[in-house]
């Protein structure tokens, strides 16, 4: 009994120490379930070793480029997580690059990407692809993203499927690249930067990169012979390559995406067809510049002086020829995923180049006229009207050609007045009653119901004769003559036909050919 008697306790502490994992376990799925979520990964660039502590910037990343492309890492659901790095440049002088001071390059990226991935190393166990982890870099942390997914490729395929990279003013773009473009230097000593490396894309991890146009970081020429397209790039390295996600607590007062891109045209741009390249597992977005960075200071120096009225029609006067002057420094039907050095001349169709700066020009002179004028121009155009075609039967009776016109009135024939027809004072030969009348107008056929044939058309008359005259068929087949008369309106002459008997057949006069001679000689009747 006593041995019984410390059994009970001791079963009911194994039981509610089960219950008690049980409880557990459940909570811990349930509270999974609340807060698993998308992860990004945020690598920031230049100047900008902590991104946690730059209000908008890890939002502007987001909400501009990761969201559209991976739309399970959308605010306010998806954890941002910026990844902290000295992000120096040393030695040049600029605002938080370290200037003198500052980590050497290869140290800066060396120390970024082990921080990169420790997070990453912690966060993929739980990546699915409903709630991935996407590694976000831009311009030095592009750097560091490309060297981190060169390093990935061993990745099992479920793993690759939890994970996806966005670069934005990337240095190692393939194509474009800064550091790319200056691969034959390698290593610099003492600067200790490694240029090359361009990022992978045969990883099998869904890849986006985008750059603006004449970014001179990402989209730098690849003719540096071309110096109007080299001053260009390193005008857009100023006026452009800071703006991508603009504005934060770090940009200018005012300062949007390439300073005119709203974030509706920004989105629109992105997603826009004609501005995406597919390579490899890497979809490349080059998003294009609105105004040519080159001539950026001259708008600025209008806007200072308030000069802007003269120098805005003068820069888009020049600005067409400039665009197609610059874009030969670049070969635009290379993929940006193609690794593309410097290469040395470009080789150029004098016809296509010439055929593009015509164009160019008229495009500049359109845009300073309207500049000039407020968009109100109207070139003068000289407007004539046709004279209206005759539709009457007396115009088309003056024709050349002579026309059939038909018994029955059409909607578009305007029928000339008709005028009653003068009884002919002349005694019937053949003692035919002169009552019953047969009418008919110069250029009435007469057709034969039998065959429906038709006659020729009827001939101009001579000289001398009147050309409203007709003949009309008489007693057995024979044509009588008619009386010519001498008014000048020129009536028409009434033919006398004989009544037939109401117990014979009467038989239909067969077609009547008008006369070709005089019009005072009788016509014979045509067979």
């Amino acid at each position: 009994m006593r041995t019984f008697g410390r059994t009970i306790p001791a079963a009911a502490a194994v039981m509610l120490t089960v219950l008690s994992t049980v409880l557990l376990g459940v909570v811990s799925m349930v509270t999974a379930a609340f807060t698993l979520a998308a992860t990004a990964l945020i690598v920031p660039g230049t100047g900008t070793p902590n991104a946690n502590i730059v209000a908008g910037y890890k939002e502007n990343a987001d909400n501009y480029y990761i969201a559209p492309f991976n739309p399970a890492c959308t605010q306010p659901t998806c954890n941002l997580q910026g990844i902290n790095y000295p992000a120096q440049f040393w030695p040049i002088p600029l605002p938080g690059w370290g200037g003198l001071s500052g980590a050497k390059w290869n140290d800066s990226t060396g120390q970024g990407i082990q921080a990169l991935d420790t997070a990453l190393q912690l966060a993929l166990p739980t990546a699915t692809p409903q709630n991935p982890v996407i590694i976000f870099g831009y311009s030095q942390g592009g750097n560091i993203v490309s060297r981190e997914k060169s390093t990935l490729g061993g990745l099992t395929q479920a793993q690759k499927d939890a994970l996806a990279f966005v670069m934005i003013g990337n240095t190692n773009r393939p194509n474009g690249g800064l550091f790319e473009r200056l691969a034959l230097l390698g290593t610099v000593p003492i600067w200790d930067v490694t240029f090359g490396l361009p990022a992978p894309t045969n990883t099998g991890i869904k890849t986006t990169d985008i750059a603006f146009e004449y970014d001179g970081v990402a989209d730098f020429p690849l003719y540096p012979i071309n110096l109007l397209a080299d001053l260009n790039a390193i005008a857009g390295f100023w006026y452009v390559h800071g703006t991508y996600l603009a504005p934060n607590a770090n940009s200018d007062v005012g300062e949007i995406p390439d300073l005119e891109y709203t974030a509706p045209e920004l989105n629109a741009a992105l997603t826009d067809p004609k501005n995406q390249t597919v390579y490899g597992d890497t979809t490349y977005i080059t998003i294009p510049t609105k105004t040519l960075p080159i001539v950026r200071p001259f708008l600025e120096f209008g806007g200072f002086t308030h000069t802007s009225f003269i120098i805005k029609p003068i820069v888009d006067l020049v600005s067409p020829v400039l665009r197609v002057l610059i874009d030969t420094g670049y070969d635009r039907s290379l993929s940006p995923g193609v690794p593309a050095p410097f290469r040395l001349i470009p080789l150029l169709n004098p016809i296509t180049l010439t055929v593009d700066l015509i164009n160019a020009a008229g495009q500049g002179v359109k845009a300073a006229i309207s500049d000039i004028t407020g968009g109100k121009v109207q070139l003068p155009i000289a407007a004539t009207t046709p004279a209206p075609t005759p539709t009457t039967v007396a115009a088309r009776n003056t024709s050349s050609t002579p026309t059939a016109v038909s018994a029955t009135p059409t909607g578009d024939t305007k029928l000339a007045p008709a005028t009653a027809p003068k009884l002919s004072t002349t005694s019937d030969p053949k003692g035919t009653d002169t009552k019953d009348t047969d009418t008919k107008t110069s250029d009435t056929k007469v057709t034969d119901p039998k065959t429906t044939d038709t006659t020729g058309p009827k001939q101009d008359p001579k000289p001398g004769t009147d050309p409203t005259s007709d003949q009309g068929p008489a007693k057995d087949g024979q044509t009588s003559a008619t009386d010519k008369t001498g008014d000048k309106t020129g009536d028409k002459t009434t033919e006398k036909a004989k009544k037939p008997k109401k117990d014979k057949k009467v038989k239909a006069p067969k077609a009547v050919k008008p006369a070709a001679d005089k019009a005072d000689k009788p016509a014979k009747a045509a067979a």
